[in-house]
């Protein structure tokens, strides 16, 4: 595959530089030959039936059934073809002949008299043009607007049945794909979208189309009259392309994809509808980890166009002064005196209040806005405590995003520098459910981090999956146990028994444990039992704006 430019990156592998769009293209074949119409439709040697990708002028998909489409992928100049009722259709293939998949523009005549005698020649020598910069990318396949131009080609065609009027719309992508391009290269990444391509090429039924939306992002479109049931089966079959490895030289690639997908014209009426339905509920499978699939839905739909909405205002945040900081005070158990305060993050939102927490902090990660508001909360957290009286410790939530970057320790090193914190007074806390990306560099970065002097906490213990791995194999200091556990404390055997394992292990490992989410005595006195050194929760203190000398004891 050769790849120039800004093209040279998984993120665009797939375009192939083919053409923004197809409407121009056909603009021109018009202009050229004098006929009122024509089409571009994608078949491949596996597929009997051609799928119209986008057109301009009357539809005559009926006609084209029986075009010798096989025939272009043997020849570059046009093929001509008698359709019923004497019109004629002239074809010309535009993609890579070597590739599997093929691009063909068709030209629809009802009068032949009307059809330039020259036109061949002049389609041939276009179409050669437009094949030239795909030669060398057998991969190539329908780009973003192209797409576009074919969903809307499904909704034309669809909406004209009498029965089973739908086609589902499947949109998908390769997990952590920004991870590989780093851990293994772009020409990896690259080729591990190849395999994918390929291996769901294989599945599609005839009359599916198969396009690129860039980024690791693609989408399958079922043919017209498919139904939610036949449509899922499919999807099913996409998300289990994973269950084999990709083999590069010497490695073995393990990957998983998340999937969005949805129904015409239940999930959609339009090409903006449908895509929008199928990539919040992308956004949905991608919450849980990838490799998980979400039907859309109008909850999913209208939750994604918040988010959106939020984003804008989320960028101009911290310019316009609009965040602050809430203090939940940390107890020691045994002495029931305030040892340390949880710095939180909380945004008031203009001409909406303040926003939940939960739905701006993802926010900004999925905009890759976090570190802006990681370096905030950290500046004001340190510099508010450099001036209380006591030497509470400051603990300070930091997404695990700047650990693959390797910038974490010189940003705390700099602000403990300009704020005069002392260095043991800060705990860096980093969510156990959140992606840590390569082990090496990232123990590393926390290496270094610890090296300042900065303890270091595993926060949310127990609501990821990797917790053990982590505690083996990372300098930590604490870690904070997940409300949810907490919550299950009395319930049943049990859950006694888990909690009561889990301290006594961190105990073995030296580190010190913080409970969260405390809110009854029995929790309290459990908790102090069975040795955890540190609580937080409602039964303690309630979260309290910031403030120049917190609480020294528990509200």
């Amino acid at each position: 595959m050769t790849l120039t430019g800004t093209d040279r990156h998984a993120a665009s592998l797939s375009t192939g530089n083919m053409p923004a769009s197809y409407q121009p293209i056909l603009r021109v074949a018009l202009a050229i030959t004098g006929v009122s119409s024509a089409a571009v439709y994608n078949f491949s040697t596996t597929t009997a039936l051609p799928v119209e990708i986008s057109r301009i002028g009357p539809s005559f998909s009926d006609q084209v059934q029986n075009f010798p489409f096989s025939d272009l992928f043997h020849s570059s100049s046009v093929v001509k073809f008698k359709a019923e009722g004497g019109y004629s259709i002239h074809g010309v293939a535009i993609g890579n002949p070597a590739s599997p998949r093929q691009i063909a523009l068709l030209i629809f005549a009802n009068d032949e008299t009307k059809f330039h005698s020259s036109s061949d020649a002049v389609l041939e020598d276009m179409a050669k043009l437009i094949r030239s910069p795909v030669e060398n990318s057998p991969f190539a396949m329908p780009n973003r607007l192209q797409t576009l131009e074919a969903i809307q080609s499904h909704i034309d065609r669809t909406k004209d049945l009498t029965k089973r009027a739908n086609f589902g719309l499947i949109w998908f992508n390769l997990d952590h794909l920004s991870f590989i391009n780093e851990r293994y290269g772009w020409d990896t990444a690259d080729h591990m979208l190849e395999e994918i391509i390929s291996r769901v090429a294989n599945l599609l039924p005839q009359g599916s189309f198969f396009g690129s939306m860039g980024g690791g992002n693609f989408v399958v479109l079922t043919p017209p009259g498919h139904t939610a049931v036949t449509t899922r089966s499919l999807m099913t079959s996409i998300l289990h392309i994973s269950d084999k490895p990709i083999c590069l030289a010497e490695m073995s690639l393990p990957f998983s994809l998340s999937v969005g997908w949805g129904m015409f014209p239940e999930d959609g009426k339009s090409v903006e509808d449908l895509l929008t339905g199928a990539k919040a509920a992308l956004v949905e499978a991608q919450r849980t980890g990838g490799g998980h699939e979400r039907r859309a839905s109008t909850e999913k739909t209208e939750l994604h166009l918040q988010s959106s909405s939020l984003e804008q205002d989320l960028a101009q945040a911290a310019e316009k002064n609009a965040l602050f900081l809430k203090w939940m005070p940390i107890v020691d158990t045994a002495s029931q005196r305030v040892i340390a305060h949880e710095a939180l993050l909380r945004w008031n939102r203009p001409g909406h209040g303040e926003v939940s927490p939960e739905l701006f902090i993802r926010c900004a990660e999925e905009a890759g806005m976090v570190e802006v508001l990681d370096t905030w909360s950290l500046r004001y957290a340190c510099k508010a405590a450099a001036q209380w009286e006591k030497p509470y410790r400051v603990c300070v939530n930091i997404s695990p995003v700047w650990l693959a970057s390797e910038r974490l320790s010189k940003l705390i090193a700099e602000i403990l520098q300009e704020t005069g914190l002392a260095p043991n007074r800060l705990q860096i806390e980093m969510s156990e459910s959140r992606f840590f990306g390569p082990e090496d560099i990232t123990f590393r970065e926390l290496a270094r981090v610890r090296a300042l002097g900065v303890r270091l906490a595993l926060d949310d213990f127990g609501s990821g999956h990797s917790s053990l791995e982590r505690l083996r194999f990372y300098p930590l200091d604490q870690i904070k146990l997940d409300r949810g556990f907490i919550k299950g404390l009395g319930e049943n055997d049990r859950a006694n028994d888990v909690m009561s394992s889990v301290l006594a292990l961190a105990r073995a490992l030296n580190i010190t444990t913080c409970a969260k989410g405390v809110e009854t005595e029995y929790q309290m006195a459990f908790l102090d039992a069975y040795g955890c050194e540190e609580v937080q929760g409602y039964l303690l203190g309630s979260p309290v704006l910031d403030q120049t000398q917190p609480l020294s004891r528990p509200a």
